[in-house]
């Protein structure tokens, strides 16, 4: 699949989560955040009409806003897309 209308097909970069082992007491009612406000990514295919992006860009990593980040499943696989104006960060190499 290639996207289209300006966004990116990506691949979410897995971090190791951290272990914590300390005791705390909390409310009954907190929930804990599970998910960051940004998120690593590497950019597996670049719209055409892409302002920002290009071919040379492919392969390369960067943070995006994680709720901006959208799963399409289609015959079973599932393509993460995100609008390449909600990249924030882009690696160098």
């Amino acid at each position: 699949m290639k996207p289209v209308n300006r966004h990116l097909l990506i691949e979410k970069i897995e971090e190791e989560q951290e272990q914590s082992h300390s005791t705390f007491l909390l409310p009954e009612d907190y929930t804990k955040k599970t998910e960051e406000r940004y998120t690593a990514v590497k950019i597996i295919e670049v719209s055409e009409d892409s302002e920002k992006f290009h071919e040379y860009h492919r392969g390369r990593l960067c943070i995006v806003e994680t709720s901006m980040i959208n799963e399409v499943r289609h015959t079973g696989v599932t393509y993460n897309i995100i609008g390449e104006n909600y990249v924030v960060l882009l690696s160098g190499d």
